[in-house]
């Protein structure tokens, strides 16, 4: 097991004694002994400026006259801030001196404090700063202040709980994960909240909503969605998306259309492809758009209640199918059924006379061009890597074919497309 060593950062100002410099800074060093003297870390890593450095002379003087002794090297060490008054470099300095502690000994087990009572204004500002951020604790030195400074004697630790600014920060932090469709990192982020005055309850029912529903799984995403509270504070960015995102859901579950069932699973995945868009991720963006194309086509063929993993030549007949066409559907039936894929599912809409069909084969070349791209693609059956004017191309054929399937399909689009806190970009997309 590691050990555990208390390391107490503490910044160290001039004093405000007006009488001296040298009463200034005994008076301050006596302030910061105390402290040390009542936290009895294993290691002290002082803040100081040039100046200031004098004061730390003082400390040492007071352990030996405790019979002590303060040995600069092993019971603490100085680190010297130039920019004093500069809050950037303050806080660089606090931050790189948490990083070595933190990871540099693997060996042990720091619990770090930060005691900001002395200093600059500035240089206290960044600590508190960097303690918030990483969520150190942070102490500051009270007592009576009837003569304007804690006068000698009445000292009190104060232990200062910034939790609620924190848990602020981490919410901001959730937002724009949950932007960047991020969302189990969301979920992670709500450990760190403690504020009970913070509704994470739905929070996280958000966050695992959209998260399932990432990976089109519809049901586990409609049951925690039906379970986020829309008028919470937090949620009040975005709580009409949350209600229009709440009934496309509601209507892949439980719609008794097939069609509308259909359309919005549809439209999520388009969707789904766009986010991976959004992220770069183009390869994977068009191996969902393939998988849209052959929805949309399967979609349209069950209005001839024709099934494409199995067609039924008497419903073809039905259908004033031609006996040429059937005949080359025969030529692939394999274990007693007729099994085809995208390009015979358009191919047969067109036998139909459906409009979807029609379009297919007047864009064919441009089509079979995108497929083979697709194909070719490290995620499909090839080692090639796929570009966003692939993806822009891929998409354009794919709305067409959707606003045809039906003319509602924009509005499917806009209700399955996923709440933004920051909404400004894509807004008109559809």
């Amino acid at each position: 097991m590691k050990r555990k060593e208390v390391i107490l950062f503490m910044t160290v100002g001039t004093g405000t004694n007006l009488n001296s410099n040298e009463e200034s800074s005994k008076d301050l060093a006596q302030k910061l002994f105390y402290t040390i003297d009542k936290m009895r870390p294993n290691h002290v890593v002082f803040f100081a400026s040039d100046k200031s450095k004098e004061t730390i002379g003082y400390i040492e003087d007071l352990f030996v006259r405790d019979n002590d002794e303060f040995i600069e090297g092993e019971d603490y060490q100085i680190v010297e801030i130039t920019a004093i008054d500069d809050l950037n470099t303050c806080f660089e300095t606090y931050e790189q001196k948490l990083w070595e502690f933190d990871y540099a000994d693997n060996e042990k087990d720091y619990q770090i404090i930060m005691d900001y009572t002395s200093g600059t204004k500035t240089m206290s500002a960044a600590m508190a700063s960097c303690g918030m951020f990483y969520s150190k604790d942070l102490i500051s030195i009270g007592g009576d202040r009837s003569t304007g400074e804690v006068s000698r004697g009445t000292e009190i630790i104060n232990y200062q709980n910034i939790y609620k600014i924190h848990d602020k920060f981490v919410l901001t932090r959730t937002r724009y994960n949950f932007d960047a469709n991020r969302f189990m990192a969301c979920i992670d982020m709500m450990n760190y909240i403690v504020d009970l005055n913070i509704h994470k309850e739905s929070l996280l029912h958000l966050f695992k909503s959209y998260y399932a529903w990432d990976n089109m799984d519809f049901e586990e995403a409609y049951n925690h969605l039906r379970k986020v509270d829309a008028n919470q504070m937090e949620l009040n960015d975005i709580k009409n998306d949350i209600k229009f995102n709440l009934k496309a859901l509601g209507n892949i579950m439980n719609s008794k259309s097939v069609n509308l069932k259909n359309c919005y699973i549809l439209a999520s995945l388009i969707n789904n492809s766009m986010r991976r868009s959004e992220e770069f991720k183009y390869d994977d963006a068009i191996a969902r758009l393939y998988r849209s194309l052959e929805l949309i086509a399967q979609i349209e063929l069950t209005k001839y209640n024709l099934k494409s993993s199995d067609i039924k030549v008497s419903t073809l007949k039905e259908n004033n199918v031609s006996d040429e066409f059937i005949a080359e559907l025969e030529k692939i039936r394999e274990d007693g059924k007729i099994r085809i894929g995208l390009e015979k599912d358009f191919l047969l809409l067109n036998e139909l006379g459906n409009e979807l069909g029609k379009y297919y084969v007047e864009n064919n070349s441009k089509i079979k061009n995108l497929t083979k791209k697709r194909n070719n693609s490290i995620l499909a059956h090839g080692l090639d890597s796929l570009t966003e004017k692939d993806f822009d191309e891929f998409l354009d054929i794919v709305l067409n074919l959707s606003y045809t399937l039906d003319k509602d399909m924009k509005k499917f689009l806009k209700q399955t497309k996923f709440a933004k806190f920051d909404n400004t970009e894509n807004s008109n997309i559809f």
